[in-house]
């Protein structure tokens, strides 16, 4: 069976999580192929019957496990109900992930590392109706490959009980929309199919039902790939339906950046000496160490100096990079002056969507991949956390300054600033796992100085929500 252009295009293009096609078949195995065993028999026991078959090998091996992943992918991709859930996935890291997990997961050949239903799906907002497609596709996959009825049973019958780690619909609240702008995204869905833009028309229609169930981040992406596919004109119209309750998306022209580009460092990158040092060292310096809670400090602050009673001179704007590489933001802690511009490249083959709730700057890039970039310039102080909207365990903490001297510490908490004018200062500190920055007096004297600063141990409120502020209490 030839699939429709539409099911060619997602499955050739387009790249999201993996982890919805594992629910119906992988952990239908896992279940299946541990719930077999028996407990010893007594010694007295009369011998035990030989052992049956694994799974696996019932099945007919690898060739019979590739074949049962390849034509389940293919009844997936052309099942309009849930197809639309992979148009970020990379197809031949699914399949032979897919293969690895259903072998060990039927006792046979390994290794498996991939991670648990419940982590693979959290954040996903599944519903019945795709966790009842996949079941079905799965069943007439089987059905087609002639696998005899009792493995059939064994993978089919395991799936009740695991509906609980991998179905979370949305709350009802996050359901409530707009009925007209419901039915204005039909009506334009089927304008675009009878101008013959069918695949911007059947993206649009599954951004709509998304919408309509309550499933927002994963309505935004397709109504982002649908007005990626209509062009520069996109779909104003339509975006209080699936944008309204998000930070400003940003709709700048993307920019493309090399692909030989050299990674950023993955740890914290700023300093106020590095940027800009000076032509000839002042008579004073400070070293420190920054605790948290009393403790030694996990993970990075940054320490600011500002004189007191006396002016200075303002840090020049700087241009930085913050990039999207192998579904980790680097450097994940970076300082900036005030007027600096940020670049916000993704290098990976899959979407990211970076966002920030913070107060200082709030802000949607939306979706993008290969090497673009979109560009955001931070005029106000204060501390900003990054997250992505479509990976809930990428997290990034950017902090605007103002003040003239700063620098960032190393992962145990150690700085230095190497050049000071002696005299009073403020000094504020801020940890990635505080809320606020501590303030605090020192007296910098000529030659060395030496400062440990304790930050109370209150946790900053984290990413722990998409951009629409709903929960995601596990990492995808």
């Amino acid at each position: 069976m030839r699939s429709p252009a539409y099911v060619r295009f997602v499955w050739a293009r387009w790249r999201l999580p993996r982890a919805g096609i594992v629910a119906a078949l992988g952990i239908a195995a896992v279940a299946c192929a541990t719930s077999g065993s028996r407990p010893p028999q007594p010694a007295s026991a009369p011998p035990a019957a030989a052992p049956k078959a694994s799974l696996y090998d019932r099945l007919g091996g690898k060739p019979a496990v590739s074949a049962v992943v390849d034509e389940f992918l293919r009844r997936v991709a052309g099942d309009k109900r849930i197809n639309a859930r992979f148009i970020n996935t990379d197809l031949t890291q699914l399949r032979e992930h897919l293969i690895a997990f259903a072998s060990v997961a039927t006792s046979g050949p390994g290794p498996y590392a991939g991670r648990d239903m419940h982590t693979a799906h959290a954040g996903m907002q599944i519903v019945d109706e795709e966790f009842g497609a996949l079941v079905e596709d799965l069943a007439v996959a089987l059905d087609t490959l002639k696998v005899p009825k009792p493995e059939q049973n064994e993978l089919l019958g395991a799936l009740g009980p695991l509906k609980a780690q991998i179905v979370a619909p949305p709350d009802a609240a996050a359901a409530k929309h707009d009925p007209a702008l419901a039915k204005a995204a039909e009506a334009k869905a089927d304008a675009l199919r009878r101008a013959g833009n069918g695949q911007a028309a059947d993206l649009l229609q599954a951004a709509t039902t998304a919408r309509v169930r309550g499933q927002r981040s994963y309505a935004d992406v397709l109504f982002s790939a649908a007005e990626q596919m209509v062009g520069p004109a996109g779909l104003p119209e339509l975006d209080p339906l699936f944008r309204d309750g998000a930070p400003e998306r940003v709709k700048t022209a993307l920019k493309t950046m090399p692909k030989d580009t050299v990674p950023q460092p993955p740890t914290a990158v700023g300093g106020s000496e590095e940027d800009e040092p000076d032509g000839k060292p002042k008579r004073g310096s400070l070293t420190g160490k920054v605790r948290l809670g009393g403790k030694d400090s996990e993970g990075f602050a940054l320490v600011m100096l500002t004189p007191e009673n006396r002016g200075y001179p303002k840090r020049k704007p700087k241009q930085r990079l913050i990039e999207q590489r192998h579904r980790e933001f680097a450097p994940r802690f970076m300082a900036i002056p005030v007027g600096s511009t940020v670049s916000f490249p993704n290098f990976d083959p899959v979407y990211h969507n970076v966002f920030s709730l913070s107060p200082a700057k709030r802000f949607d890039l939306g979706i993008y991949k290969n090497g673009e970039t979109r560009e955001v310039t931070f005029t106000k102080e204060g501390i900003i956390r990054l997250g992505c909207n479509l990976h809930a365990n990428m997290k990034c903490a950017l902090v605007v300054v103002g003040a003239p001297h700063y620098v960032v510490t190393d992962a145990a908490g150690h700085f230095r600033f190497r050049s000071l004018t002696p005299g009073k200062y403020v000094m504020k500190t801020w940890s990635d796992k505080t809320t606020e920055p501590a303030s605090q007096p020192i007296q910098i004297n000529a030659g060395e100085n030496d400062v440990t600063i304790d930050l109370p141990a209150a946790m900053a409120a984290d990413l722990g929500t998409d951009k629409f502020g709903v929960s995601r209490a596990q990492a995808p």
